[in-house]
């Protein structure tokens, strides 16, 4: 390069000084061919001529400098990349000439840093796909270089995508409408995104309309400036990140190089074309250049272009030291995938040749080709003596083909990299696809590291683990045998992403055996492993392509069997074994070591295969199951009979008197080809782990495990539920996808299920159908817990009284719990009294009692679910009993016939929370939803209200064929559960739907072959339901939209509404009888448009005709009792008020109180209703008496907090200069640059701060609490800034000292650790007799748990020669340490030096 090329020669972009300068002006043409003109001009003119770029040195500097080289690449460059790979951590990104550079994830951008770190401290799953979701391969971004690295194998580069790098240099007034931008998002906000240009005193909001696909925090990206607002102090902007709005962006003006970045569009005039590219200018002032390889086309040529052209280009970057920008004629648009693959061999045609290669177009695509002078030398015979360009030419003649090997392919420059030497062509393990997992191959030694040995074959690259170096137990010296160069034999163990491991254990290298896939993994098959783990329980060992499997410690197969194994003794990490296979569990596999001949004789099955089988024995948790010939099927498990949790109780130990019995279930289990978005899934809880839970889906061809993430199992701020071994799931599929075959899950009740009616009866029949089922079959077994029936009367012996109710005894021994509310008063102990049996709680197994006779007189004792209610959608109920799954209840009008009604408590299984707030008042009205044997079922008229009542046409299909069948069988092994799931399924789709004959055989075959004998009983209105059927709820004779009830029906003297009775059903409900005409217009029931009010006030009126004196006693007692108690609640201060009413009763009582008027403003401010807010603040000044004078300045200080928040910042600054004449304004000051900083306004807390500074620079509090408030924003350097500043503003030594510690000490509190103790050894070094000093440094090292560190200060501080009473200071606070962190023998030791001080003081 010439002398000539230093950078003071050559000013930003090339720009004249002289103002006058016209591109017309051949004087001024840099490209003129006309030199021998010369004037004399004057000396000043000279030194301008002086700093341009002449015509010779900007030609002499494009041909040295050419293309973006190594070489060339400077520190702080900022260059157009495009994305070539990304990994969890990293970018590695395509720069112009062939060149590459990488990003760490920390390097992407600050926002993104910050929010990586949240994700990762919550160890969410997503925190390591996060640069994944953000970047695809071909994606342009705009690099900063930061570090250029030179090794042996190449030079790296280290790049910034971080907006704070690429717009280092500009400021906040640098942005004006229509300019590219490049920013990354900070923030979600509820309209739109903030984004972070890293220029101080930029606001930048990017609107959701300007917006194409959802961003992540942190995403670097293009915008373009549409409106700009900039003052002096701060810039305000909106943008667009929209692809045609960057598209259609180009820059027209500049004031310097400055405010160009690479992807700007920029029209340039061409001024001459070369043969290796085209220059010319752009904006007048600034060189352009345009290199061969970054036209419009790979294969463009550059005759087509000529001088004069206007060309439309993308800036590529700016050489720093002749400030030539270079350009691209390309679109930024993301460049897609290649044609051809890495390793693709293809035929091809040399059509150019270029100083450091060929170029190729390839036949038949017609795609360019590139193939290093490196690479030419390969292919070129040993023999020849020619000149190494000649050779090259002599063998590659330009219109030769040749066979070439695609070695990569080139996104920047859209063309491919490849090779001709034949022996690379012909290379048969060329890439990982070329090898198969277990494939023997010859490998060569490259490098021995202390990892493991990176070894090669062909021309692929693999690696060994240490672990799998050697079949003997591992050590270093298995490693000193191999050397670089050595030929080893080894096996393909896996390939991960882009690395393939290999193994080298002869064991598995001579085994032909290699098990590579869960389907190879055949009972009674054996394989050689590799134990990787041992535990007391057992050893995992994994196989070829990552398999693992699992050896249990009673399947060793020792000489001694009674003798006990320690598997942690019997192996060692590494060993290689040959075990058998025993099944497949999930994803792994179950081994032995016992031989094929001792296992039991079992039948091979596949997932989803329907079997049948009888239960051959009964445990606490499960069933096991064999086949008809009496070979072993398996286990059920308890959670697996059903999808409610109820069936357990069958398996006590009561229940093993039952015979063993045959065990038929069908289920209609889907391939994984079938599934699709939106169906349901049955799942089986497996495991919790912190990122979610693991299920085991129920899918004919698939047996992995899938992870739930904690967000799709509950919503944000519930807790997240707790799952029991082998519970049943119901899940949604949310993503699907086929080539991997993963799965993306959810178990939210509203994405699961279905808001509607229909969905919350159907889940609480199932539940009702197992209520009975348990007591038929307890009552035909002897439990004595089931030899009652609700409503029954029984005589109960109170045996233990409690505050929370008391525990009875039933004529049975059967023992009963009764609630406190259902307790009459002065019960004594081992009295006999009648009362109502209400229900059986299975899981713990007591009875349900009420003893009141009051409660027990509104339950008839027969309760066959017969009602005669005209207006079932309206129905009185009265709470009697709230249970965990139920809530119990009482019908009130007369057409009730006090009938009990079971209310489900919970919508779904899925349901976590419940609904019980919809049930906290004792009386409420509700819909009877239908009726599920002798059991109504009702849901209240509030929640009903809420839900959806559609019914799906599949739901109405499954009720036809229903109605038919007998109503008291069994839910445990009848109902078809996977039919019931597809009809809660959200989307309701036609997949899912199947024909009626299909159905109808599903349901009846889930009946069990050996029934109870509980269809003896029959109802004596049987003919009746049967008509009810043909002609009520799913009948032909209605339409098919249309939904109605039974008729009704004599009985005795009175006429009943007779409902149909229902099965446990696949799809939901017969929708409530009456739903029809809830909502209809023409309905003359006024009883349903009447509120719960009238009804109650009617109720009341009824009964105080019929009061007796002590009953309106009573009343009185009970009202004044709530008189007295609202009073009470009014008087209390300590209750939270919620009301405006409230509030101005608490504030007559307490009219100076800053607390209560803050509560008070917040309320409105909450409801955004900023004027009362401000009406109320300004009350409160008036209203507060003078003398207190904190209560109104913390009024003051809610309303700057108010305007903060809520307000604008004109409304925020009236408010400050208001609250400033009328308080300490300094404080006022502190107050709002804190509340400024804790809202994230940085802009506006430096606008006070620099007013409080100039205002306040004498007092050290402000210098202090400005320092502070930087501290805690970790901005450290504005910090020490302050501290410099105090010093200089600040002349009194002893205040001066003061702030240097006080420093020091929030140094150590809220900044860095080294710089706090660099502060204190200062301070210490200049004047030691500090005495408060050294035991201030070493408290703070104490906070910090530097207990090291403050031993051996405080030895240096003891070493002094200070007066005796600083001495004495020093070692008591010494001995003080000593005692808390030290040990009996240092705290002798400080004795010791105490005395040994004294003795010397003594001495002098």
């Amino acid at each position: 390069m010439p002398s000539t090329f230093v950078e003071e020669d050559f000013p930003r972009g090339g720009r004249k000084v002289i103002s006058s300068q016209k591109r017309s002006n051949p004087e001024n043409n840099l490209f003129t061919t006309d030199n021998n003109k010369k004037s004399k001009k004057s000396k000043k003119v000279k030194k301008t001529q002086k700093e341009a770029v002449t015509e010779d040195v900007f030609y002499d500097s494009l041909n040295v400098l050419g293309t973006l080289s190594y070489s060339k690449i400077q520190e702080g460059m900022i260059i157009l990349g495009c994305v070539r790979h990304v990994t969890n951590f990293s970018l590695e990104v395509e720069l112009p000439g062939l060149t590459f550079g990488s990003v760490h994830v920390t390097n992407v951008s600050d926002a993104f840093t910050t929010y990586l770190s949240s994700t990762l401290e919550k160890a969410e799953e997503d925190s390591e796909n996060l640069l994944k979701q953000m970047f695809q391969i071909g994606q342009f971004v705009i690099v900063k270089v930061l570090n250029i690295e030179n090794e042996e194998r190449g030079t790296k580069l280290k790049c910034s995508l971080k907006p704070s790098d690429i717009n280092y240099e500009k400021s906040h007034n640098s942005f004006v409408k229509g300019m590219l931008v490049w920013g990354c998002v900070r923030s979600v906000l509820e309209h739109g995104y903030e984004i972070s240009l890293g220029v101080k005193n930029c606001r930048v909001f990017l609107p959701l309309k300007n917006v194409e696909t959802p961003l992540l925090i942190g995403q670097p990206m293009w915008c373009v400036v549409h409106k700009s607002e900039i003052t002096n102090s701060v810039a305000t902007l909106r943008v667009s990140s929209k692809t045609q709005h960057i598209k259609d962006s180009q820059v027209d003006k500049i004031n310097s190089l400055h405010d160009v970045i690479p992807g700007m569009k920029i029209e340039i005039v061409t001024d001459k074309v070369t043969s290796n590219g085209i220059q010319g200018k752009f904006l007048n002032d600034y060189f352009a250049y345009v290199d061969h390889t970054q036209l419009r086309s790979p294969l463009d040529e550059l005759d087509v272009y000529s001088e004069g052209n206007l060309l439309k280009a993308v800036v590529l970057y700016i050489e720093p030291s002749t400030k030539i920008t270079h350009f691209t004629l390309r679109d930024v648009d993301p460049v897609p995938a290649p044609q051809h693959k890495v390793g693709d061999v293809l035929s091809a045609k040399v059509i150019s040749k270029a100083p450091n290669g060929i170029y190729l177009r390839l036949l038949p695509s017609k795609e360019k080709c590139f193939v290093t002078n490196r690479r030419l030398i390969q292919a070129l015979s040993k023999k020849s003596d020619s000149d190494l360009p000649e050779a090259i030419t002599a063998k590659f003649p330009i219109g030769s083909k040749l066979t070439c090997r695609i070695l990569d392919y080139n996104h920047i420059s859209r063309m491919y990299v490849c090779a001709v030497d034949q022996a690379l062509v012909n290379e048969k393990l060329f890439s990982n696809k070329d090898v198969t997992i277990g494939q023997l191959l010859n490998l060569t030694v490259d490098i021995v590291k202390a990892e493991g040995i990176v070894v090669t074959s062909g021309h692929i690259r693999g690696f060994v683990p240490n672990l799998h170096v050697s079949n003997a137990e591992f050590s270093e010296n298995l490693k000193k045998k191999f050397k670089p160069g050595d030929k080893v034999n080894g096996r393909v163990l896996h390939v991960q992403d882009d690395n393939i491991i290999f193994t080298l254990k002869s064991g598995l290298v001579q085994s032909e055996k290699c098990l590579t896939s869960l389907e190879e993994a055949k009972r009674g098959s054996q394989y050689p492993g590799v134990v990787v783990k041992t535990k007391p329980a057992g050893a995992m060992v994994v196989f070829y392509n990552n398999i693992v499997g699992w050896l249990s410690k009673r399947r060793l197969d020792v000489a001694n069997s009674d003798a006990e194994v320690n598997p942690t003794e019997y192996f060692y990490r590494g060993q290689v074994i040959n075990p058998w296979v025993l099944g497949v569990k999930g994803d792994k596999v179950a081994l032995t070591l016992k031989a094929p001949h001792s296992l039991k004789k079992q039948i091979n099955m596949k997932v989803g295969q329907r079997v049948k089988g009888f239960v051959s024995k009964i445990y606490k948790d499960r069933v096991a199951v064999k086949s008809v010939r009496g070979l072993m099927l398996g286990i059920v498990p308890v959670h697996h009979l059903s999808s409610l949790p109820l069936c357990a109780a069958v398996l006590k130990e009561k229940a093993l008197a039952a015979k063993a019995g045959t065990l038929g279930r069908k289920y209609k289990i889907r391939k994984f080809e079938d599934l699709k978005p939106g169906n349901v899934l049955r799942c089986s809880y497996i495991s919790t782990s912190e990122l979610g839970i693991y299920v085991l889906p129920l899918i004919s061809d698939f047996a992995s495990s899938v992870l739930i993430k904690n967000a799709d199992i509950v919503d944000d701020g519930q807790p997240t539920p707790k799952f029991a071994k082998d519970q049943s799931i119901i899940a949604k599929i949310l993503r699907i996808n086929y080539d991997t075959k993963d799965l993306d899950l959810t178990i939210k009740q509203n994405k699961v299920f279905d808001n509607n009616v229909e969905t919350v009866v159907t889940y609480f029949n199932q539940y009702l159908s197992e209520i009975q089922y348990l007591r038929d079959f307890g009552y035909n077994h002897g439990w004595d817990i089931c030899q009652y029936r609700p409503g029954e009367r029984i005589m109960c012996k109170v045996k233990v009284l409690d505050k929370g109710g008391c525990l009875v005894t039933l004529p049975n021994n059967v023992t009963g719990l009764v609630a406190r509310h259902l307790c009459p008063d002065n019960l004594q102990q081992g009295q006999l009294i009648e009362g109502v049996f209400l229900c059986q709680d299975f899981k713990e197994n007591y009875a349900e009692v009420c003893l009141r006779h009051d409660i027990s007189q509104k339950i008839n004792p027969i309760q066959d679910g017969v009602i005669s209610i005209t207006s079932l959608a309206s129905s009185m109920t009265e709470k009697i009993l709230v249970k965990n799954d139920f809530i119990l209840g009482v019908l009130k009008q007369n057409g009730g016939r006090k009938q009990l009604v079971y209310i489900p408590s919970h919508l779904t299984v899925n349901d976590r929370i419940g609904c019980h707030s919809f049930y906290k008042k004792q009386k409420f009205k509700t819909c009877i939803c239908g009726k599920v044997n002798s059991y109504l079922v009702g849901i209240s008229k509030t929640l009903f209200l809420t839900l959806d009542k559609q019914v799906s046409l599949i739901q109405r299909r499954l009720l036809t064929n229903i109605q038919n069948l007998d109503t008291n069988q069994s839910c445990i092994t009848q109902t078809d559960t996977n039919e019931s799931e597809e009809a809660l399924s959200a989307n309701g789709s036609s997949q899912n739907e199947v024909s009626s004959e299909e159905e109808e055989e599903t349901v009846r075959d889930t009946v069990l072959e050996s029934t109870d004998s509980v269809n003896e009983e029959k109802s004596e209105d049987e003919s009746f339901e049967n008509d009810s059927n043909s002609s009520g709820v799913c009948g032909t004779k209605r339409k098919r939209h249309e939904i109605g009830h039974g008729k009704n029906i004599k009985f005795g003297d009175e006429t009943i509404k007779k409902f149909a009775n229902s099965d446990s059903i696949t799809g939901p409900l017969p929708v409530l009888p009456g739903v029809s005409t809830f909502f209809n217009p023409g309905t003359n029931d006024d009883n349903v448009a009447s509120s719960d009010e009238e009804e109650e006030q009617r109720e009341v009126t009824k009964k105080k005709v019929k009061l007796t004196p002590k009953e309106r006693a009573k009343l009185a007692r009970e009202e004044e009792e709530r008189l007295s108690k609202i009073e009470k609640e009014l008087a209390d201060s300590t209750t939270e008020p919620k009301s405006v009413e409230q509030f101005e009763r608490l504030l007559v009582a307490n009219p100076n109180s800053s607390e209560y008027w803050s509560r008070y403003i917040s309320f409105h401010a909450a409801a955004t209703d900023l004027d009362k807010a401000r009406s109320v603040a300004k009350r409160a000044l008036e209203t507060i008496d003078m003398t207190f004078i904190d209560d109104k300045f913390n009024i003051w200080i809610t309303m700057l907090n108010m305007e903060n928040m809520f307000g604008t910042k004109d409304s925020f600054e009236n408010t400050f200069n208001e609250a400033i004449k009328y308080n300490d304004p300094l404080k006022i000051y502190l107050q709002a640059i804190t509340l400024l900083s804790n809202s994230e306004k940085y802009s506006e807390m430096e606008e006070k701060i620099k007013k409080v500074r100039s205002k306040y620079k004498h007092e050290p509090t402000m210098w202090l609490e400005v320092a502070k408030i930087y501290y805690l924003i970790n901005k450290f350097k504005e910090a020490r800034n302050i501290k410099e500043a105090a010093l200089k503003s600040i002349q009194d030594r002893k205040t001066q000292l003061n702030i240097i510690i006080r420093f020091a000490i929030m140094e150590f509190k809220y900044g860095e650790e080294q710089q706090g103790a660099a502060i204190f050894e200062t301070v210490l070094s200049a004047d030691p007799k500090k005495v408060t000093v050294w035991i201030t440094y070493v408290d703070q090292l104490v906070k910090k748990n530097r207990i090291e560190q403050a031993r051996k200060v405080l030895e240096r501080s003891v070493c002094q020669q200070l007066p005796l009473k600083s001495m004495k200071t020093l070692f008591l606070k010494f001995k003080m340490f000593e005692e808390q962190h030290g040990t009996p023998d240092s705290i002798e030791a400080v004795k010791q030096k105490a005395a040994e001080f004294v003795s010397k003081a003594v001495k002098k």
